[in-house]
């Protein structure tokens, strides 16, 4: 979206931790709404807004929902049972959800790295297997006060754990001579999201609209990981949870002529805390323990008035923000502390062209404060010849937005033309050094300025009452002005591609054919990663008696990575390239009651 934008998953324009959003089963999703640069209302963070609404919990005494259960070759299941119930005043909605899933992994790349006369060609070969497991739960529930009030609650729990691990050959080629070594890897994550939240709703149609939420979620991830390459051996195990603490509330007034007033503000807590302790990339002799603490403040309000004249439409917006993080070590003997306040103005105009046209134009600004990841002054090791280092010193990102849009729809036609420009200044970026032990030091740095272009379209429609057809795609081109020289060029390029195209065929009213086709193309030039990405699939769905689904998917999915170290040393440059495809056919059954 928008040139790779940072995208923001809402639930009911609420926010929710990622993982737990991307859960909810399709049967519960009413309509999903798509902002690629939203509106004041929103966290100046989003400069993407994908909001998924959910269908309104079931008010009449019954029970309602489905279980649907699915296979594929790539030893992956996923068993879902979604409910729900009405009991007025009170009305339920909920699903629980768990999946496993098997993959093994083949992997080939070949490269170059070294200074000077130690460069090397290298080149590896693995194989290994790459398991999730993930289990969800979720409840809502609405308690009716009147014809215009409601109070709601909802929690949601989401665990997961991830294991992967390689083995492989790698070979190291230098002038005269040739070394080949054994190298094995291993990775466990487990993670655990818990979400809850309350909230008063008083609406009353075309007139007004009041919200009042409170919410709180708590994020754990731990992690290890172990490498063997040659006779060096690697291990580290790593620690982060992340506590939130949320008040939002809006206000909307509807006045006469369409004329809308919004307003709004929001507070929110969040507690971070990194613990990691390494055996070391100079080997099991080195050992290191570290506690990153870091609190974040975030306070915000918000206003907008829509109005028409004529055959045009305005909403002005002013967004005013103020973040203060704090943080130190666990001893309390390195903190520092960052404050910034920001003046947000907006405005999206339309233009009814007097035929199926529609001609939008926005603008906005927003800001982008990094990860508290990011900030961890310690330096982390990742294997034997790797290592991050956060910079607390970091900025934030600073941005301004111009998009325009242009609509037409038309005898079941629908084509959407969009083109967009961004200029960020304090653009982040990771650079790259080699320090001692031929170790690659990553660490985030401050770019002077990014300049962002893009234009893609979707176009939609159908050939008869049988056959519905889909395209969309983008192309985008950043350029980086760096104030460090260090990759050789005063000013660097990203430029990235993608779409999907897709036909959707029901010969009759019990079957459905669906084929699609994508991929994604990205070129970064500033050190990071060329990868290209495609994937093929053909699925079926059948529709038997009593409320059963029969869907069969066929995928075919191809990924190709270029890696390039960008690096503040003299000479030195680390190149790699591989792939890995895969393919799959997948089984699903589903009933609803």
């Amino acid at each position: 979206m928008v040139g790779g934008a940072f995208v923001t998953v809402l639930v009911d324009g609420k926010s929710m931790p990622r993982a737990a959003a991307l859960q909810i089963p399709a049967n519960q999703i009413a309509r999903i709404e798509v902002m690629s640069n939203p509106p004041a209302e929103f966290a100046s963070s989003a400069q993407a807004v994908i909001n998924i609404i959910t269908k309104k919990a079931q008010e009449e005494d019954k029970l309602g929902g489905s279980i649907a259960a699915s296979i594929d070759t790539l030893d992956a299941h996923v068993i879902s049972l979604s409910v729900s119930r009405g009991m007025k005043p009170w009305s339920f909605n909920g699903f629980l959800r768990t999946t496993r899933n098997e993959e093994p992994v083949r992997s080939q790349s070949e490269g170059v790295s070294g200074i000077g006369a130690n460069r090397e060609l290298e080149s590896q070969l693995s194989q290994g297997h790459f398991t999730t497991l993930g289990t969800t739960a979720s409840l809502r529930a609405i308690r009716t006060l009147s014809a215009t009030d409601s109070l709601s609650w909802s929690s949601t729990f989401f665990t997961s754990e991830v294991d992967y691990s390689t083995q492989g050959i790698e070979t190291r080629t230098r002038t005269n001579t040739q070394t080949i070594l054994p190298v094995t890897t291993a990775t466990k994550s487990p993670g655990s999201v818990q979400y809850h939240s309350v909230g008063f709703k008083s609406e009353q149609e075309d007139k007004y609209k009041f919200d009042i939420d409170l919410t709180f979620s708590n994020n754990l991830n731990k992690s290890g990981y172990q490498s063997r390459r040659g006779t060096q051996w690697f291990s580290n195990q790593e620690r982060k949870q992340e506590r939130t603490f949320e008040f939002e509330t809006s206000f909307e007034k509807t006045f006469k002529e369409g004329r809308v007033l919004s307003l709004g503000m929001s507070y929110k807590d969040e507690d971070f805390e990194l613990g990691f302790s390494d055996l070391g990339y100079a080997g099991p002799g080195v050992v290191q323990s570290n506690l990153f603490l870091a609190q974040q403040k975030d306070q915000a309000a918000y206003g907008s008035f829509q109005f028409k004249l004529g055959k045009f439409g305005f909403q002005p917006g002013l967004r005013v923000e103020e973040t203060r993080i704090n943080w130190s070590d666990g001893a309390g003997l390195l903190s520092g502390t960052t404050s910034y306040q920001r003046v947000l103005p907006s405005v999206f105009i339309t233009h009814a062209l007097g035929g199926p046209g529609t001609l939008k134009a926005s603008y906005s600004q927003g800001t982008t404060p990094g990860s508290l990841v990011d900030l961890n002054p310690f330096r982390r090791a990742f294997g034997v010849d790797f290592a991050l280092e956060g910079n607390p010193k970091l900025k934030p990102a600073d941005r301004q937005t111009f998009e325009l849009t242009h609509e037409f729809e038309k005898n079941g036609l629908s084509l959407i033309t969009t083109a967009f420009y961004r200029d960020t200044k304090n653009e982040a970026s990771y650079g790259s050094r080699l320090i001692d032990n031929n170790v690659v030091l990553a660490t985030t740095i401050n770019l002077g300025r990014s300049e962002s272009t893009g234009l893609g379209s979707t176009l939609k429609g159908r050939f008869g009452k049988k056959l519905n057809y889909s395209l969309n795609w983008e192309v985008s081109k950043i350029s980086f002005s760096d104030p460090f020289f260090a990759s050789g060029f005063s000013r660097v390029e990203k430029s990235q591609s993608n779409g999907k195209a897709s036909i959707d065929y029901k010969p009759t009213p019990k079957d459905q054919f669906v084929f699609s086709a994508s991929f994604q193309s990205d070129s970064h030039r500033l050190g990071a990663v060329d990868e290209g990405y495609w994937e093929n699939s053909i699925q079926y769905t059948r529709r038997l008696p009593n409320k059963v689904s029969l869907v069969i998917t066929a995928t075919d999915i191809g990924v190709e990575t270029n890696r390039v170290n960008r690096s503040f040393g003299p000479d030195f440059s680390s190149q790699s390239l591989s792939a890995n495809p895969s393919r799959a056919l997948r089984i699903s059954l589903s009933k609803t009651f």
